[in-house]
């Protein structure tokens, strides 16, 4: 598990937290349905980074008695929060942009709301490259959510620009598209999670990286077969090997061991099952 996922998600708890507060009273002065809809963002952004931290730092924990294969489950229920919070994301912002359609409402555009709008497009920028290429379901749950408010925030500063140039109505129209498009996000980030605690393999590129893993060990004369399924974040592996049957029982199953530890010291494997045939 990283700590960089905990590190983060308690970045975003307090850097959400202030955003809250300020976007909030941004709408208030102002009336801008961006406003809300993004400090209604920011509130489950709060609510997203305390059940992720939770997650992650239970995932960490190593496996014990009645935890066999460890906790690496805990983590992709974290993302299925995160993605939750996302479908209500989407809901709060569309819900907004029809009300504001449907009322006729207008946006004053002062200064201060793009203040608001490019402070937190700048701060979830930061949170999105410190997370984006790495492995784990924490971290592409956070990838998620800072591409989803960077892409709102964007909409803003247009909706704001537009505004100025007198179409009182952009901050309205343009929540519309970003509204389907982070629902959209939301149930891609579920589905992919959802297939983790299911069992799902991994990808054949990684079966293949195992499969050579194991048979590079000396004594291990091919790989008969090998199977991996995600236990939540991390990857439970049952490997056929061939070894040579003028080998002892005691020879043979050293070598076994040997390939239990080798493929259980790859970072995403928390348990290796070896299966020893000789021919």
């Amino acid at each position: 598990m990283s700590r960089r996922a905990v590190v983060l998600s308690r970045a975003v708890l307090a850097g959400s937290a202030l955003f809250s507060a300020g976007l909030f009273a941004a709408h208030m002065a102002w009336g801008s349905a961006q406003a809300l809809a993004q400090g209604a963002d920011s509130l489950l952004d709060c609510a997203g980074a305390i059940a992720l931290a939770y997650a992650v730092r239970v995932a960490r924990q190593p496996r014990d008695a009645g935890h066999p294969f460890g906790h690496t489950r805990a983590e992709p229920l974290g993302a299925l929060a995160t993605a939750m919070l996302a479908s209500l994301l989407a809901f709060e912002v569309l819900s907004t942009a029809l009300s504001a359609l449907w009322s006729g409402a207008s946006v004053d555009p002062e200064w201060g709301l793009l203040a608001a709008f490019l402070g937190k497009v700048a701060f979830k920028g930061v949170v999105f490259s410190l997370a984006v290429g790495r492995e784990g379901p924490a971290l592409e749950a956070l990838v998620v959510d800072a591409r989803n408010d960077m892409l709102l925030g964007s909409v803003a500063v247009l909706s704001f620009g537009a505004a100025r140039l007198g179409w009182v109505g952009a901050d309205a129209w343009l929540s519309l598209p970003v509204a389907v498009y982070i629902g959209y996000s939301g149930f891609s980030l579920a589905r992919e999670n959802v297939d983790r605690l299911m069992g799902r393999a991994p990808e054949p590129e990684r079966l293949e990286e195992l499969t050579a893993v194991a048979g590079a060990l000396p004594g291990v004369l091919a790989v008969s077969q090998l199977r991996a399924q995600f236990l939540g974040s991390e990857l439970s592996v049952e490997v056929d090997i061939v070894v040579d049957s003028a080998l002892t029982v005691g020879q043979a199953h050293d070598i076994g061991e040997a390939v239990q530890e080798r493929v259980e010291a790859e970072p995403d494997v928390v348990h290796c099952a070896v299966h020893i045939d000789p021919t």
